[in-house]
């Protein structure tokens, strides 16, 4: 009993895994249809195909035996009843060709028409030896694997024309000859186009399936390529959204916890500036998330994308932290594309986040969009900080690396350029150039 106890959990554990395994029974329903179904390709899987040796060993000895039949009962006159004693009867040379040409048969996948050959000559031995008819079963098997096993057309084709003609040819001289031409002619080229008809189906299937396989892998490769395509954009828009808020945040929170304990009203108007700014930073990743999870009864997933309207915004939020912003905004033409408006504003706000985290407290910021001819000019000029004590509130702000690198891909996507660095004056410098009518690179 403890022996059983402990083999039959395991008995049933494996028994309710084959379970789970096996195959629906509606998917081995549709397996079995797709067979008898004429315009689904499928490879040909019987026993030739499976058990090749095994079965042309029997196909050989179905092959001499049924020549011994078709042979024995061809010697019988007229009016004579078949025996199985007829077949005693044939002479010793006529049992050895049938033999050899059966046995021939055992090569012929990998050697078709050197068998077809060799199988052709042995039957010019049995006319010339005049052992009648009814040997031909070889030779139309032979026929068939030509068709079936030849690499090359031409030599198939050259081959098939060749017993073909010696058909046709022994057909005329032996006068003891029961065949008559047409059916000698179809003896021998209807089974080799029967075996051609496989091989070229056999061929179209393999190119099937090896389109089939390059298409899956570039299918791959295309659904791989989109994926990192859209996790670049979704890295960027959640670097734009959250490096600036959250900068803002932590500028006005350093800021209030300095200024509180000599100015505690002006810590809590810091304080509530973190408020907002977090707000503002959850409607942004709400909005972003929404794209992410479209859901159509969402009225959030309708809210426009930020543009030019909304760059003063930006500015609002640096004023409360002590900078001196100055925006300069041409007259802009209101055919400018969504994604140029949305880059514009992305390029900006990168900009400012930067100030936020390298210029130091009360920075000189000059924003200025302009035309020029058929490109948008985004310039932002910042004073630097001096490295001293005053810096401290933004020196230990995280730095992610991606910033610069998110506004160059925004720019190359458009087909715009891209300078940032240092002046002379101790001044930091962004210019973007996007055209306006260039479609994304």
């Amino acid at each position: 009993m403890s022996d059983l106890g402990l083999v039959w959990p395991r008995v049933m554990a494996d028994i309710d895994h084959k379970r789970k395994t096996a195959p629906p029974a509606g998917s081995r329903l549709r397996s079995m249809a797709a067979w008898f179904d004429p315009d689904e390709p499928h490879r040909y899987s019987g026993p030739f195909a499976r058990w090749p040796r095994t079965t042309d060993t029997v196909l050989a000895a179905a092959v001499f035996a049924a020549s011994l039949v078709a042979v024995a009962a061809s010697a019988i006159d007229d009016g004579e009843d078949f025996a199985l004693t007829s077949i005693g009867d044939l002479p010793a040379g006529a049992l050895a060709l049938l033999a050899l040409a059966a046995t021939t048969l055992l090569w012929r996948r990998s050697h078709a028409i050197v068998v077809a050959g060799v199988v052709m000559a042995l039957m010019i031995v049995w006319a010339l030896a005049g052992y009648g008819d009814g040997h031909d079963l070889a030779l139309v098997v032979a026929s068939y694997t030509i068709g079936r096993y030849a690499t090359d057309h031409g030599h198939s084709l050259a081959t098939i024309g060749t017993i073909a003609a010696v058909n046709v040819i022994g057909t005329i001289i032996d006068a003891n000859q029961r065949v008559d031409i047409v059916p000698a002619i179809v003896l021998a080229v209807l089974p080799w186009y029967v075996g051609r008809r496989v091989h070229n189906r056999g061929d179209y299937l393999a190119l099937l399936q090896e389109r089939a396989v390059r298409l899956e892998a570039e299918q791959h490769t295309r659904a791989r390529q989109a994926v990192a395509d859209e996790r670049t954009r979704i890295a960027r828009e959640l670097h734009d959204v959250v490096a600036h808020r959250v900068s803002m945040m932590t500028i006005q929170a350093g800021a209030a916890r300095t200024i509180a304990p000599h100015d505690l009203e002006a810590a809590i108007e810091a304080m509530g500036d973190v408020e907002g700014a977090g707000r503002q930073a959850l409607g942004e990743l709400r909005h972003l998330l929404g794209v992410l999870r479209p859901d159509v009864s969402d009225p959030d997933r309708l809210v426009p994308q930020p543009g030019f309207a909304d760059i003063p915004a930006l500015v609002d939020d640096l004023l409360h932290t002590g900078a001196d912003v100055n925006v300069t905004i041409a007259d802009l033409p209101d055919h400018i594309a969504a994604a140029v408006e949305l880059s514009t504003y992305r390029i900006v706000q990168e900009s400012l986040t930067n100030v936020i985290k390298h210029a130091g407290p009360n920075p000189t910021v000059d924003i200025t969009l302009a035309l020029d001819h058929d490109e948008l000019v985004i310039e932002v000029t910042n004073t630097t900080a001096v490295a001293d004590d005053t810096t401290t509130i933004s020196a230990g702000l995280p730095q992610s690396g991606y910033g610069i690198a998110g506004m160059q891909e925004r720019v190359t996507h458009l087909g715009g350029t891209l300078t940032t660095g240092l002046q002379s004056g101790n001044r930091h410098r962004v210019h973007a150039r996007l055209p306006l009518e260039s479609e994304p690179t």
